[in-house]
């Protein structure tokens, strides 16, 4: 390993001239103050030869044309011809100056000049050096290549390196420095999914044949050539558009002939020739084809999953680009430590992101009739996962309907309602329950996070997903449908089952804050009784609602409640005279009520965690969030405005029968 650390005399900075005797290392030299910028006269120079200021935005969309017009191999050429022109150039104008004496000298001097010229970073990781005229080797990366970046902002991800311009300059520049060939070759780029875009530099004599292919884009092609390389490019393009074309018609006529979306994954995976996945915009998998090699038959779902890609900061430019440019992206074996290598493109219908399809390959390079191919295919998926969606729509709309009469007893005979039910696969002669879910603090979720009417009913269609899970996680039947702000379950409960209604509620509890964890939501379920006949769902689910009322009024969270558990409460709402309760409720706790109102206190509240917690006081102020002598000091107070005590137990009585009737009573204002 060679030491990169050399010295340049100082006097060159001052006169221009080389002297002896006093000396500088090379990373003291700053080439921004050799640049002269003479803007009233039109010219700009970096010592005395004449520069260009260009803004890459132009170099982008004039490179981009050249691609366009020439095809891929032509550019190639010659943004790698001019690059090693420019390069060697700038080499020769600085060896008139430099006293450069060996190879070691030479390349950082490369290595500053290249970084000056704003292409990229340069970052040299490696040099070898053994003394021999053509036994020299360099290595190192190249930062924020302007040429990755454009090229993927004109043509998306690449499945070979791209950065064509740096790799001649940099080339040019170590030639002219030795005085002898040297090819500079990126070996990976960040343009086709590379965390770095890296370089290796040889001696031509040390590359040997390894670079033989890559020699022609050195070499100047005549026009008759070059037009005939075109033509040959532009035939090879028109078989792969053919090509292509002939496999969006296949997979269209799949969607027309109804068949599903892992048959239609099948036969996209056999055409690309790779394993497929497709998941939902939630990164569920809904459809997947495993080729038959033993190697990609044992991909593991969950290190497949394009979730990886939003996961990890190092691909969080790639992470744009799927969801945000909404353009396909490669991830390469050496960028993910995977023995594959992977296209994803994003299903798009419009604006959203229904989900995405991922391709693996093993061995073999993706071609551009693969990419375009997995494009075409992205485009057929979204039109399946509408269609489905749109059927489900539909299926719910009209299980909905159905809810919706079953509970308000709008049918003409239990048998009408029971075969309607059957029209829509359900069995309505078991026997079942009905839960009422609420989303806590539901009006504060809309307000915090501006949902609109269409974000408002796509939450509630993922409530229901959920809720769906829960129930299937359960081994139960049911149906499920969004009623207001409420979801309403009607499950079946089997002779034989494990699960009861409290246990699904608490299955949808748990689902529902996996799912919905930023920002984190719970709810609150309210479970009514036993339907044991059709007509019997009416009472069941205003019991549920009434089980949901008291959890309201008991201000709870995240609480399952079913009515046949509400004891008094029970009792205080399904009595009739409700102005008696009322009446009762304000002889026993009017005063604190009154104080309350006009303080804007809450010594009520304070009474009502004093009884709920068993009139343990420590544990009563750690739910008030104040110190234990804080809230005894309420207490206090609160026995001061009443006129009684808390030691008498009739008035204990009184106080917490009033305190139920105040929950219930506050709920339902």
């Amino acid at each position: 390993m060679t030491n990169l650390r050399t010295i340049i005399n100082v006097n060159w900075l001052k006169t221009g001239h080389v002297s002896k005797g006093v000396w500088l290392i090379i990373q003291d030299i700053h080439f921004d103050k050799l640049l002269r910028l003479q803007s009233e006269a039109g010219k700009n120079y970096i010592k005395n030869n004449r520069v260009l200021i260009l803004n890459t935005d132009a170099l982008g969309n004039l490179r981009k044309d050249i691609i366009c017009t020439l095809g891929t191999e032509q550019a190639k050429g010659l943004l790698i011809r001019y690059g090693f022109s420019a390069g060697y150039h700038d080499a020769a104008n600085s060896m008139r100056d430099f006293p450069l004496s060996d190879k070691a000298e030479s390349y950082q001097l490369g290595v500053l000049s290249h970084t000056f010229v704003g292409m990229a970073r340069v970052t040299p990781l490696e040099i070898q050096n053994n003394g021999g005229k053509s036994n020299w080797l360099c290595e190192g990366i190249w930062h924020d290549s302007y040429e990755a970046e454009h090229h993927l902002k004109h043509f998306g991800p690449a499945t070979e390196p791209v950065c064509w311009s740096l790799a001649g300059y940099a080339s040019g520049i170590m030639s002219a420095f030795f005085g002898e060939r040297v090819i500079i070759k990126e070996v990976s780029c960040t343009a086709k999914g590379d965390p770095h875009c890296r370089y290796i530099g040889k001696t031509l004599t040390q590359w040997g044949d390894e670079i033989l292919p890559d020699l022609r884009y050195y070499q100047e092609t005549n026009l008759s050539e070059a037009l005939e390389q075109t033509y040959d490019k532009i035939r090879e393009q028109n078989e792969i558009l053919k090509q292509s074309i002939a496999n969006y018609e296949q997979i269209n006529k799949m969607i027309l002939n109804g068949d599903d979306l892992s048959t239609i994954a099948s036969t996209v995976g056999r055409i690309i020739g790779g394993a497929i996945l497709v998941e939902d915009q939630f990164f569920r998998p809904v459809a997947h084809s495993l080729p038959t090699m033993s190697t990609e038959k044992n991909l593991p779902a969950q290190v497949c999953s394009a979730r990886d890609i939003f996961n990890n900061c190092r691909h969080r430019h790639l992470a744009v680009t799927l969801s945000q440019e909404k353009r396909p992206v490669l991830l390469p074996p050496e960028s993910t430590n995977k023995p594959f290598a992977r296209l994803i493109s994003p299903i798009v219908t419009g604006q959203d992101i229904l989900g995405y399809v991922s391709v693996f390959k093993t061995s073999g390079k993706f071609t551009g009739l693969a990419q375009m191919t997995l494009e075409r295919a992205a485009t057929v998926f979204a039109l399946k996962m509408m269609q489905t969606r749109a059927v489900a729509e539909t299926e719910n709309r009209l299980k909905g309907d159905f809810v919706d009469d079953l509970i308000s007893g709008n049918f003409s005979s239990e048998s009408s309602i029971i075969e309607r039910a059957s029209h829509l696969g359900y069995n309505l002669s078991q026997f079942h329950c009905v839960l009422l879910i609420n989303v806590d603090n539901f009006s504060r979720l809309i307000d915090n996070f501006m949902l609109d009417e269409r974000q408002l009913l796509q939450f509630k269609s993922h409530l229901c997903e959920t809720v769906n899970l829960a129930l299937n996680a359960c081994n139960l039947h049911g149906l499920v449908t969004a009623k207001g702000n409420n979801t309403i379950v009607i499950t079946a409960l089997e002779a034989n089952a494990t699960c009861t209604g409290t246990d699904l509620a608490q299955a949808i509890q748990t689902k529902v804050s996996r799912r919905f964890s930023k920002p984190k939501i719970t709810v609150s379920i309210g479970i009514g009784g036993i339907c044991y006949a059709p007509s019997d769902f009416a009472q069941s689910y205003q019991e549920a609602q009434k089980a949901l009322t008291v959890i309201k009024g008991l201000n709870q969270n995240n609480t399952v409640l079913s009515f046949d558990s509400l004891g008094t409460y029970g009792l205080l709402i399904h009595n009739s005279n409700q102005q008696d309760l009322l009446s009762y409720m304000q002889k026993q706790l009017g005063k604190l009520l009154e104080y309350d109102a006009r303080h804007h206190t809450q010594l009520t509240e304070t009474l009502h965690l004093y009884f709920s917690h068993d009139s343990n006081i420590k544990e009563a102020a750690k739910a008030a969030a104040v110190t234990p002598s804080g809230f005894k000091y309420r207490i206090r107070k609160i026995c001061e405005i009443g006129g009684f005590t808390l030691k008498e137990p009739d008035k204990r009585f009184d106080l917490q029968m009033a305190l139920k009737i105040w929950c219930v009573s506050r709920a339902s204002e």
